[in-house]
C-alpha cells in the first residue's frame, strides 16, 4: 500500500516533524538492550547537524522522534566543518549551489544512510540478509504548537497505546524520564522543559492529556503515524 502523502513531508528549514521507523513483517528492531542504545546514537551521529531531537520513543519493531530542522545558517555551518571524506554528494551541492539541492534531498539522504548502516549491524550480528526497515519511512510535518506539545506526549506514550505497559512511564526506552533528569545526551532537556513552561507542567500535561486520549481517543489524525 502506498505511503499516503501527509507521510512523505519534505523536510524544511526550522520546522518539526514526526518521523516513524517501522521493521519489516514485524520483525524486531532490537535484540538486545544495547541496541537500543547504538540505534539512538546511529540516529544522532547521522542526523544532528540537521536535526535537533526534542522526544523519541523506541519499540519493539517501530520507533518515533520528534526533530526540528536546524535554521539554515546553522547547517550550513555544520556541513562546512566536516572533513572531505564526510561529506555526501548532497551536501557538496547544497553548499555549492543551494537552489539545485535542497534541504529536503540533504536530510532524506541523511536517514537513508542511517537505515542502511544500521541495518548492516542489525543483520551481521543476527545473521541475517535483507532489509530491516519499510520504505519509506514515515514524516508528517508539525505546524502548530499545540501540535508539537501533543505529539511529544503521542511519542512518550505510545507504548501504553500499544497496551505493552500500563503507564507509559513504565516503558524503559523513551526520553521522558531524561527530559526530567536532564541527563540526555542527544536532546535540549532544558529548552524541552521550557516549552513546557516547566518540569510541573511538563509533568501534568503528560498526565492529562494521556488519561484524555485513552479514556476517548487521539483527537486529531496528524498525530495518527502509528
Amino acid at each position: 500500500m502506498p505511503t499516503p502523502v501527509q507521510f512523505k513531508a519534505d523536510f524544511e528549514f526550522d520546522c518539526f516533524y514526526h518521523l516513524l521507523f517501522r521493521s519489516i513483517d514485524g520483525i524486531p528492531l532490537f535484540n538486545t538492550e544495547k541496541h537500543r542504545g547504538f540505534f539512538l546514537d546511529k540516529f544522532h551521529r547521522f542526523t544532528a547537524d540537521l536535526f535537533q531531537l526534542w522526544s523519541y520513543s523506541l519499540l519493539d519493531n517501530h520507533a518515533h522522534f520528534i526533530i526540528k530542522v536546524k535554521p539554515e545558517a546553522v547547517i550550513r555551518e555544520n556541513l562546512h566543518r566536516l572533513s572531505a571524506e564526510e561529506k555526501t554528494k548532497p551536501m557538496i551541492r547544497f553548499l555549492m549551489i543551494p537552489a539545485e539541492m535542497s534541504i529536503d534531498q540533504v536530510a532524506e539522504r541523511q536517514i537513508n544512510s542511517f537505515m542502511v548502516s544500521y541495518a548492516n549491524t542489525y543483520n551481521n550480528f543476527i545473521g541475517r540478509k535483507g532489509g530491516v526497515f519499510q520504505q519509506p519511512f514515515r514524516r508528517s510535518i508539525i505546524a502548530e504548537e499545540v501540535h508539537l506539545q501533543q505529539a511529544i506526549i503521542y511519542v512518550h506514550a505510545n507504548a501504553q497505546k500499544h497496551q505493552l505497559v500500563k503507564d507509559f512511564k513504565e516503558h524503559a526506552f523513551h526520553s521522558y524520564h531524561q527530559i526530567l533528569d536532564g541527563n540526555s545526551f542527544c536532546i535540549d532537556c532544558v529548552a524541552l522543559i521550557d516549552f513546557f513552561g516547566g518540569k510541573e507542567q511538563f509533568i501534568a500535561q503528560h498526565k492529562e492529556q494521556v488519561a484524555y486520549f485513552y479514556t476517548h481517543h487521539w483527537p486529531d489524525s496528524k498525530l495518527e503515524i502509528d
